[in-house]
């Protein structure tokens, strides 16, 4: 086996989250009930993007990779990602409240994967400030970061 380090937790969350994203925002709809509706991520990117064709968009970004230990043939790493969630809308406060809503099923869904992908997923800060949308009124940004524990065989 090859060793992957973040190319692959990265492409596993990926999955996670976009195997699992539609299923998750339907039953936030169904519990808030409130007339905001989560529509599924148009696209999944794991690079920075000098435009975004359609929203919403999330992007899952590596950060760092620390090597904690290793040994002949293994190793434990951890890595730090940025999961920013890109959205549009006209009302402000409708916008930041979807907003909300979307880190929160980043989040639930993220709880779950620590089980499926064998990782440990632990979460460090929430970003409110925008960091795409900062230039429009009608498009915001939250960003969820992550930090994950890997250990490799190869």
């Amino acid at each position: 086996m090859a060793l992957k380090l973040v190319e692959q937790v990265i492409s596993d969350i990926k999955t996670e989250l976009s195997t699992n994203m539609a299923a998750k925002l339907i039953a936030l709809n169904a519990e808030y009930n409130d007339g905001i509706t989560l529509v599924n991520f148009k696209a999944y990117y794991i690079a920075e993007q000098a435009a975004v064709a359609e929203y919403p968009a999330m992007f899952i970004l590596a950060d760092t990779t620390a090597i904690e230990n290793e040994g002949s043939g293994w190793m434990n790493s951890a890595h730090a990602l940025t999961i920013v969630c890109l959205i549009t809308d006209q009302n402000s406060e409708t916008l930041r409240k979807r907003l909300f809503r979307y880190i929160r099923a980043c989040i639930e869904l993220l709880i779950t994967a620590r089980t499926t992908l064998g990782m440990v997923i632990n979460f460090d800060n929430i970003r409110f400030s925008p960091m795409y949308g900062a230039q429009d009124t009608f498009i915001s940004d939250a960003s969820l970061i992550v930090k994950v524990k890997k250990y490799e065989t190869f």
